[in-house]
């Protein structure tokens, strides 16, 4: 089964002073910073290019949600949170749980996760 989309949650807010906010965090306190997704997949210039190369390789369609963007679509869902999650005819499931992006470590550990854990789901029959 090949996903529809994927949709990558941060666990931080969206705007300008937010952004702001959270590179600071990333630089002078990376150990306490709250989302393990933006530390392994974002420098202080953006998207870290080995990243957005290994999303595009996927020929998967990603999207990015913010916390609070993510609480305003989906009211009630309420998953830890950063999150990977993969839709398949508009119904949703984790790839990759908050506590499985923090373990991978950095990000060739969470390409690694993420590439492994797409193959086991290849492998699901259709629905």
């Amino acid at each position: 089964m090949t996903p529809d989309r994927l949709i990558f949650v941060y666990n931080a807010d969206n705007g300008f002073f937010n952004a702001l906010m959270d590179s600071a965090h990333k630089v002078f306190s990376p150990a306490t910073y709250a989302c393990s997704l933006c530390k392994f997949t974002y420098g202080i210039a953006g998207m870290l290019l080995p990243w957005k190369n290994f999303l595009e390789s996927l020929k998967i369609p990603v999207v990015f949600l913010h916390r609070n963007e993510y609480r305003r679509e989906n009211p009630g869902a309420d998953p830890a949170l950063p999150v990977m999650l993969f839709e398949k005819r508009g119904q949703r499931e984790v790839l990759l749980s908050a506590e499985e992006i923090n373990a991978a470590g950095d990000l060739d550990g969470l390409i690694g996760l993420t590439r492994d854990r797409l193959a086991e789901i290849s492998l699901r029959p259709e629905p």
